[in-house]
Formats: C-alpha cells, sequence, structure tokens
C-alpha cells in the first residue's frame, strides 16, 4: 500500500459531504460517513499515523482465519472459498477484531490494533457497510473514520491482495439509489434477468424484484437490511417506480406461478393483472402506513425465505423436463480451478453439495432474521429516547 494517497484530514479531502447529506439518517449498512469533520479528526489522529500497521493487523486477522472460513464454507454457489463471501469474511474479521489480544499479532500488527482501538474508544466510526463498488460489483466492506477497508478483496479476483484500505471518497462506493441501480449491477455482477415482480402482489412494496439466474432458477428479491429500509423509507415509493414498468414477460409470470401454485399464495390471472394489483398494494400500503410498522419485517423476510425455498425446490425437481427461461448453462461446479459437470458426480459427491446449498440458505435466513431484528430494535431504542421526559434544566 501506498501511504502516500491519504491526505492530511485538516482540509476537506476527507470531509466532502454537505451538511444536508450527513444530517440524513443513515439506511442499515450505508456507505456513508456520518458526521464527516468529526470522523475526519479522528482519523487524522489515530489511524493516519499507524496506516501500514492498521493493514498488517487486519491481514493478520485475515489470514488467521482464513483455514476456519474455508472449513465452514468451502464451496458457495459452485466458487471456491474466497469466491462470493466478502460478507462472511468481513462479518467473521470484525468479530474477531473485537476478541483478538495484542499478543496474538506480530509486533507491527499489534500497533495497528491498539490505533484502532484507541480511535474506537474516541467515538470513530466502525460500521459494515454495503453498496456499490465502482459501478460493477455489489460489495461489503468497513468504513471506519474517513477510510475505506475492505478486508475481503480478493473475493472477485482471488489473485488481488486479501486488504485494500483507501480514502473513503477515493474508493468509488456508493449507496444503491434505487431498484434500477441495484437490477443494473445484479444483471452484470450477477448475470441475473430482473423483472417486475408481478406475481406476488402482496409481497410486492417490499420485494419489488425477481431474478432469473443463467440456469433459469426464480428467486424473489430484496429482503435484505438496507434494501428494505430504502424502499421503505419514501413509503415503498422506489417499489411502485419498478413495479409501474411493462409487465414481466409471460413466459418468466408462467413458470413462477408453476413453481408457486401448490404453496399457497394468491396469483394474478396473468402479468398484467399483477402490475395492477402489485402497483395498488404499494398505495394501499402506504395509506395504511404499512412502512411504519416494524413488526411486519420480520413477516416479509421469513416469507420471502419460504417462497425462495419453494422456488428452490420446483428448480431442482423440473430441470430436466422444463424449457429454460433464459438460456442454458450447462451446471458445473469449478473446485481447486477445476470445473466438473454435476451429473457426472458420485452420489456422494453430489449430496455433500446438497448439504453445502443446505447451509447456505440456512446461513442466508439466519443473517437476514438478524438483520430484520437490528433494524427493529434500532427503532424501538429511538422510539424511546422520544418518549423519555425532558430533562430537568
Amino acid at each position: 500500500m501506498d501511504c502516500a494517497v491519504f491526505p492530511a484530514a485538516k482540509g476537506t479531502q476527507g470531509a466532502q459531504q454537505s451538511i444536508g447529506s450527513w444530517l440524513t439518517p443513515l439506511l442499515p449498512n450505508e456507505p456513508r460517513i456520518s458526521d464527516p469533520v468529526r470522523q475526519a479528526a479522528l482519523t487524522e489522529r489515530y489511524l493516519l499515523p499507524a496506516l501500514p500497521e492498521l493493514e498488517a493487523c487486519l491481514l493478520a486477522v485475515r489470514r488467521q482465519l482464513d483455514a476456519e472460513l474455508k472449513r465452514l464454507q468451502p464451496v458457495k454457489l459452485g466458487k471456491p472459498y474466497p469466491l462470493g463471501q466478502c460478507l462472511e469474511i468481513a462479518e467473521a474479521v470484525q468479530a474477531r477484531l473485537r476478541t483478538v489480544g495484542e499478543s496474538d499479532l506480530p509486533a507491527d500488527a499489534a500497533i495497528g490494533l491498539r490505533a484502532l482501538r484507541a480511535f474506537q474508544r474516541a467515538g470513530g466510526d466502525f460500521r459494515q457497510v454495503w453498496g456499490d463498488l465502482r459501478g460493477q460489483y455489489f460489495q461489503n466492506a468497513y468504513q471506519v473514520g474517513t477510510l475505506y477497508i475492505d478486508v475481503a478483496n480478493d473475493t472477485v479476483t482471488p489473485t488481488k491482495p486479501k486488504v485494500e484500505v483507501l480514502p473513503f471518497h477515493q474508493a468509488q462506493f456508493i449507496p444503491i439509489q434505487d431498484f434500477a441501480h441495484f437490477r443494473q449491477i445484479a444483471g452484470s455482477y450477477w448475470e441475473h434477468a430482473v423483472y417486475p415482480n408481478h406475481v406476488l402482489p402482496a409481497l410486492a412494496p417490499h420485494c419489488p424484484l425477481i431474478h432469473v439466474n443463467a440456469q433459469g432458477r426464480i428467486t424473489l428479491h430484496e429482503a435484505t437490511q438496507y434494501m428494505l429500509a430504502m424502499t421503505r423509507r419514501h413509503g415503498f415509493a422506489a417499489s411502485e417506480v419498478v413495479l409501474s414498468e411493462a409487465a414481466m414477460p409471460s413466459a418468466v409470470f408462467e413458470q413462477a406461478c408453476l413453481a408457486l401454485k401448490d404453496a399457497g399464495y394468491r396469483l394474478p390471472r396473468n402479468a398484467g393483472h399483477g402490475r395492477t394489483l402489485a402497483m395498488q398494494q404499494c398505495r394501499q400500503q402506504r395509506a395504511k402506513r404499512r412502512h411504519l410498522e416494524l413488526g411486519q419485517l420480520t413477516q416479509v423476510v421469513h416469507e420471502a425465505h419460504q417462497i425462495n425455498l419453494q422456488l428452490v425446490r420446483w428448480h431442482r425437481e423440473t430441470r430436466s423436463t422444463r424449457q429454460p427461461t433464459q438460456k442454458q448453462i450447462m451446471p458445473t461446479i469449478k473446485i481447486d480451478n477445476i470445473d466438473y459437470d454435476l451429473d457426472s458426480l458420485s452420489d456422494d459427491a453430489k449430496a455433500q453439495l446438497q448439504s453445502i446449498q443446505f447451509v447456505d440458505q440456512e446461513l442466508a435466513r439466519l443473517q437476514a432474521q438478524v438483520a430484520a431484528m437490528q433494524t427493529a430494535r434500532n427503532a424501538y431504542v429511538s422510539a424511546l429516547k422520544a418518549a423519555l421526559p425532558t430533562a430537568p434544566m
């Protein structure tokens, strides 16, 4: 790392957000600096003098965790560790930083840990953030003061350094603005075709997108902490915009309805009917102020998860007989840089792969529940503070 790329924080380089920007409440995991002037001052005092040691600390912790994380999830979505596991790595590193001792680290890394903890004690921000990285990827990283820190920099291109540290304003890391922005990244990064959710109108205000991957698997999106907060912030306006687009393709609509017909959901007559109902739901739920009901979040996350499990089961059961909704790709899995045809694997190998996929799904479900509960807790704390009596003068 070239330390010369970090300017002194006394100027405006580390705090270029407008006052109106940082006064806006942060969404969960939003990649934006709150109170940039103060964070710039703390960064300059505690972190900038120890940048090489801070990077050494993060790299040492990451190396300590790699073997454990690889054992827990050697393959994710057909890709070997660490590919695609930026969230898992980021969460594991942050958790280890809370408990690791200076004696567990090399001397230079221990100095970096000491500087990081002094920074946090003084009120420095250390937040996990998620968003659009350089217009190419969805990325999980940290906002630490006015620094962008990525401890999973090798999860797209494994030859890259494991850790990247930059001034936040140089990282080109921005919040997802709306569902059109999300769809643009999902299409290029995940290679998904993304359509308005005209299949499940009741869930459309919270989850307004349907994805189809390269193998034709359909999934409902986006029941994640940030995306739910984004659309609820303005009463489902962001969802209504994308749902107002032309009706989703009939072939995708019919495939989704086939997958869900025995799952107990009320389905529209056709995609056009679903479009009308989905937009009505946005208006009705906004009028009923459902976007302010915190208890509904848990139900939405749970229901979205159950729907996606049903869609996965249907895809597996019918993959050999149905017509694909996208260009069909031979199902393969890459292990140690070798592609294997899934159909050629032994029964034991297939069983192990199914176990991994099951664990992936359970991890996603639990992470979604934790995210929803954290959102609810934050809101309850805010409501409690508002309800407390004013302190006497």
